[in-house]
């Protein structure tokens, strides 16, 4: 059971980068494409900018999950 499960997590997570990849990576181009030219063309000017989308991203799905979690623990 624990192999299905483990494949289950991988199948979800190989085809829901589709998502990452069109949305996401719409996004971060976008916000990119808008900062001045000195910042872009400089790795360490762009990096902030780049930390702090992803942090934000991580926690708003981190957010996402516990709140889904909670709820489906109060209804198992």
């Amino acid at each position: 059971m624990t192999e299905l499960t483990l494949l289950s997590a991988f199948l979800a997570g190989l085809l829901g980068s589709a998502h990452c990849i069109g949305m996401c990576g719409g996004i971060v181009g976008l916000l990119t494409m808008n900062l001045s030219d000195n910042v872009r063309q400089s790795f360490f000017r762009l990096l902030p900018y780049l930390l702090s989308y992803n942090l934000g991203r991580i926690g708003s799905y981190t957010l996402a999950g516990l709140c889904a979690g909670f709820l489906g623990a109060q209804f198992a």
